[in-house]
């Protein structure tokens, strides 16, 4: 079994698939790539496959569906995602990885908004959706930067986690998503700055209607937690009250 392994979510990624997929080979020999092609209507899942990356395939349309086949199929120690259209740098993946690899935290994150940004890649729009996106995941989980990048390094306790908590999102709020379950789980989180690259064809996600899901994951998965502690100390007061009066009850008799 190798000690890592790429997954690399895909949609319609022809363009930038091959390349991306040579460079991680040339850069990781040891490693496990596989690509979840996701009803790509274009070459991807054939161009993977001769370069010798393992394709599988999810027919529920959506990302985090192809991140949860891609986790399941997954034995490796450590786990690195990073979307499938090149904008990503192979290379910063080993950073990711000294961390995970010296105990330094069970899930790394990159953060393309503080790291090397190519001009253009990023629209102005975005970066600024990113930062509110960014500072409420701060103020409700844990620090962030950037909780929509889509380069991540797991251990595989924290995929085991996510798989055992499930996923319940089908789209781009997935990230959201992952970041607000495992700040949860009593895991040690990271974030080092990555370089971010132009995309070679046209971005697939909604700046409006993909944030507000983002925004709306965040708000909801803290609101559950809420909840629980709410139902907690409705509970426990409720059987104080309860011990309290039999008690009351057996001193009066």
């Amino acid at each position: 079994m190798k000690d890592v392994t790429f997954l690399l979510p895909a949609y319609n990624e022809e363009l930038s698939i091959g390349t991306l997929i040579k460079k991680i080979q040339e850069l990781y020999q040891n490693s496990h790539i596989i690509v979840i092609d996701n009803n790509s209507t274009d070459k991807t899942a054939s161009i993977a496959s001769k370069l010798g990356a393992e394709v599988i395939f999810e027919k529920k349309q959506g990302k985090a569906h192809a991140i949860q086949k891609g986790f399941n199929h997954s034995d490796s120690q450590y786990v690195i995602m990073l979307d499938a259209d090149n904008t990503y740098d192979p290379a910063d993946a080993s950073r990711l990885l000294e961390l995970l690899k010296n105990d330094d935290a069970d899930l790394v994150m990159g953060s393309r908004l503080s790291g090397d940004l190519e001009k253009g890649a990023i629209s102005r729009t975005n970066v600024i959706g990113n930062y509110l996106l960014s500072l409420t995941a701060r103020l409700l989980y844990h620090p962030i930067s950037d909780v929509c990048t889509g380069y991540w390094a797991f251990r595989k306790e924290v995929v085991d986690y996510l798989l055992a908590v499930g996923i319940d999102c089908s789209g781009f709020e997935v990230e959201a998503e992952m970041f607000a379950k495992v700040s949860k789980g009593n895991f040690s989180i990271r974030e080092i700055p990555i370089s971010y690259k132009k995309r070679t064809d046209q971005a697939k996600l909604n700046s409006f209607s993909d944030g507000f899901k983002i925004f709306k994951t965040l708000i909801n998965y803290k609101m559950k937690s809420l909840e629980m502690i709410f139902l907690v100390f409705t509970l426990l007061t409720a059987l104080i009250s309860f011990f309290d009066i039999s008690f009351l009850r057996i001193v009066i008799v």
